[in-house]
């Protein structure tokens, strides 16, 4: 028995590691037999036969257990001495090798390695395995790289009454017995378990068998769903199907909803995971369905764009995430009853470019991660909305039949391997493109936004100009639709252009009154409206119903206030007298949100910041009075109605379901909204206590810790702030829900204190935190309500010393966030 891995520092895999290991092996078979059998012991055990060729002498192999009961090379035993830091070390390696590893594996609760939920519904267990990026040695040995695909097998032993899946169908061997032959080979990072006693609803679609799995306490919620989830998948595979010419190739499709995900979903072939909120518990509005919708659609790309084909190393990851992501919103548009790109502008796009205007910024494509690690950092809105952003510019620059041609060739020719950017660009070469190389050096190879503005000509003309980062010439081609819109907020499109670095003079009706750059919000760049843009907007945007103008004009506004361009309550009246008129819930949903956190929050003054939640309050009430009862809308603004409410007994009487609004009526997710709001106004443990026994779900569990956190006393905040700097067996969505509710606009004067001690004591939660949570936890924790000079300093500091990666990652874009509210704060108070 060895000394546990666990408590040593995982380096995490470098480049020239991973290539040096995938030049030397080919792996020819992995057989992984796993004893599930005692669920709820700290340790599962594992055991993995790797079947392996090598053209060197020696490598490793990584395993993150508990303990190494044996590990044996070619029948030969492996010195327990050779495991250390997560590799086993390799040497006297022949043509042809088997190596047997058994150890037992820690349980996790932070949604990686194999993850394990106690329901608090009923006491049942279930598991799940997230193996992405650094995460698969945690529960089997394996060669844990992108490019070294081999076949697998399982055999698992679990209590009988559970199912069993993963990336192949699933057999009863026998009572507690199960095997999985996944009918593909499989990179590590997208291998999956799920196991436990779910609920299931099954399918089937045009030869493929469908699965919906949940939670035995969301039963009755999965059975709700599943004909929207059925319709959706259903329709995707049609539509994948006729684009690519390529049938799915990996069997069976099975979706489980799990507790405690980390990300909306993942890919793993024949068997991916989603969050759980995705199985709604209350009313859901059809914006959230159809983001819903894109998410399926979106994982169901990744079959062809990272699951077929495979990138070699992580910083090709953008032809796994921006394809999804743009294919993903192009199949629910075009195949779905849900249209998304309204929801792809204002709410991802907006995600993309804070991400782009950061000092943490990088190119869609070739990020040069040196690790794994590093890689991990990259998964953010570059990698998925602009990389989708340019996609859309890319197949406006190709033609649709070029750019589908090419990924045909490219899903034939590198099928079940895997590839490179280059090779992809070689095939849409083949397939009629011209100079992508310089297409792909301005759009992939080339961070940062450039900013599309307009001047006034002479005779009734504009010039639309385009400018790169700090005002140089850009080399990018943005081909857009300029548009005017009227003094009553009709638009029109005046020219399809294509900007260049030069202006492109326009011809603008005499009833214009502004003059949008990109009025069809087509390609990826900031927004202005020439130099008397602000009084423009404002003067038309009350009336424009247009949701491609709107998404531009209300993107332009949040990127002037984060550039401290335009007053924030200058945009706070903009957005106060445009928006109940807008039709659109996903809009009327992000802009109330971006009012009530931005404009009232981090880019108010405290001792403002009451009166323009009170402005908020207000607005979102005029959408409710505005709304069809019962409608999409009206429950929108009823949310933040709830939010920004300082109403203490109105919210005690909307918590029983007194005085509510025609057309709404509590259910559980609404019920918690008011308690959580009603509760960080009066710190009232009653009412609490009362909500939680009547809900017993994981969904009450989470709302509860960040109802706790954001009590407005003393006591409740030293009770969190342990939760979150010091080790626990908390769940991680307690814990970030935890970090959601310690800060919240109110309670500047009681948080103070903790403003310094997240700066001092954030960086040793890396002492018993990785990966996904350890930077979940410092970015939704981050005092950005903070907003000034001292606050700035104290984040300067931490950031000078030594942090983990994804500690200073968020640090990073949290000081560059904590700066421009700062500046804004300094130029527009008075």
């Amino acid at each position: 028995m060895s000394t546990p891995s666990s408590t040593r520092p995982h380096p995490s895999l470098r480049r020239d590691e991973a290539e040096a290991r995938a030049a030397a092996l080919a792996v020819t078979a992995v057989e992984v037999e796993l004893d599930l059998t005692d669920p709820g012991a700290p340790t599962f055990g594992s055991r993995t036969t790797l079947r392996f060729t090598s053209s060197a002498p020696e490598t490793f192999v990584d395993f993150r257990g508990e303990e190494l009961g044996s590990a044996t090379l070619n029948g030969r035993p492996v010195d327990a001495d050779r495991w250390q830091a997560g590799r086993i070390a390799l040497v006297d390696l022949q043509p042809e090798n088997t190596l047997v590893v058994e150890g037992r594996m820690a349980y996790s609760s932070d949604g990686e390695g194999l993850h394990r939920h106690v329901d608090p519904a009923d006491g049942s267990t279930y598991l799940y395995a997230m193996s992405f990026l650094d995460a698969a040695p945690r529960w089997f040995a394996c060669f844990d790289q992108p490019d070294l695909k081999a076949r697998y097998r399982f055999t698992v032993a679990a209590p009988p009454e559970w199912t069993v899946l993963g990336n192949g169908p699933s057999v009863a061997e026998g009572p507690g017995r199960w095997s999985l032959v996944p009918p593909q080979p499989l990179s590590t990072y997208f291998v999956t378990l799920v196991a436990g006693p779910y609920a299931s609803v099954t399918a089937e679609h045009d030869g493929i068998r469908l699965g919906f799995h949940v939670r035995a306490s969301l039963r009755a919620e999965l059975e709700a769903e599943a004909a929207d989830l059925v319709e959706v998948t259903a329709q995707s595979f049609d539509h994948y199907h006729q684009l690519f010419g390529v049938r799915y190739p990996f069997g069976e499709y099975h979706q489980a909803f799990v507790p405690d995900f980390n990300a909306g979903a993942m890919e793993n072939p024949g068997c991916v995971t989603f969050r759980d909120s995705f199985i709604y518990r209350g009313r859901a509005t059809q914006a959230e369905r159809a983001g819903r919708a894109c998410v399926i659609a979106h994982e169901m790309a990744h079959q062809w764009f990272g699951d077929l084909v495979t990138m070699r190393w992580w910083d090709d990851l953008w032809l796994n995430e921006s394809f999804a992501e743009y294919m993903g919103h192009r199949c629910c548009d075009d195949a779905t009853r849900y249209p998304v790109w309204t929801e792809f502008g204002i709410r991802r796009k907006d995600w993309g470019a804070v991400a782009d205007q950061s000092p943490s910024t990088h190119p869609v494509a070739g990020t040069g991660a040196v690790d794994a690690a590093a890689a991990l950092q990259d998964f953010d809105g570059i990698s998925y909305a602009k990389g989708a952003a340019v996609l859309r510019q890319l197949v406006a620059y190709l033609g649709d039949d070029v750019f589908l041609a090419g990924l045909r060739t490219y899903f034939t020719r590198y099928a079940f391997g895997n590839a490179t950017f280059a090779e992809l660009i070689a095939c849409w070469t083949e397939a009629g493109a011209v100079d992508l190389d310089g297409w792909a050096a301005a759009w992939l190879r080339t961070a940062r936004m450039d900013t599309l503005d307009v001047r006034p000509g002479p005779g009734g003309t504009a010039a639309v100009v385009v400018t790169g980062p700090g005002g140089v010439r850009s080399p990018r081609p943005h081909a857009v639709t300029v548009a005017a819109v009227g003094a009553g907020g009709a638009v029109d499109p005046l020219a399809d252009v294509v900007l260049r670095g030069d202006a492109v003079p326009v011809d603008v009706p005499a009833s214009a009154r502004l003059v949008v750059p990109d009025g069809t919000d087509a390609t990826w760049a900031k927004v202005r409206f020439g130099p008397d843009g602000w009084s423009d907007v404002a003067a038309v945007l009350p009336a424009v119903e247009d949701e491609a103008v709107l998404v531009v004009v209300h993107n332009a506004v949040r990127d002037a206030v984060r550039d401290a361009e335009l007053d924030p309550a200058v945009a706070l009246d903009l957005v106060t007298a445009s928006l109940p008129g807008v039709p659109s819930e996903v809009l009327v949903t992000v802009v109330l949100g971006s009012a009530a956190g931005a404009l009232a929050g981090s880019y108010s003054p405290v001792d403002q910041r009451a009166a323009r939640l009170a402005r908020v309050h207000n607005l979102a009430g005029a959408v409710v009075a505005g709304s069809p009862a019962g409608s999409d809308r009206q429950l929108a603004g009823f949310r933040r109605l709830v939010a920004s409410s300082v109403d203490v007994d109105l919210l005690r009487a909307w918590s029983e379901g007194r005085d509510l609004p025609a057309g709404l009526a509590l259910d559980s997710e609404l019920t918690w909204a008011v308690v959580e709001r009603l509760v960080q106004l009066t710190g009232d443990d009653g009412v609490l206590q009362r909500t939680l026994a009547r809900d017993s779900s994981s969904s009450a569990a989470v709302h509860a810790a960040r109802t706790r956190a954001a009590r407005p006393t003393e006591a409740a905040k030293a009770e969190a702030w342990r939760l979150l700097v010091e080790p626990s067996d908390v769940s991680a969505y307690e814990v970030y829900a935890t970090a959601e509710g310690f800060f919240p606009a109110g309670q500047e004067e009681l948080t103070q204190p903790y403003v310094e001690r997240f700066f001092t004591e954030i960086g040793g939660t890396a002492a018993f935190r990785r990966g996904w949570a350890l930077g979940r936890v410092a970015g939704l924790a981050f005092p950005h309500l903070a907003a000034d000079a001292a606050t700035v300093a104290l984040a300067e500091r931490t950031l000078a010393g030594e942090l983990a990666d994804p500690l200073r990652r968020e640090l990073v874009d949290g000081l560059d966030q904590l700066r421009r509210a700062t500046t804004s704060l300094e130029r527009f108070t008075r």
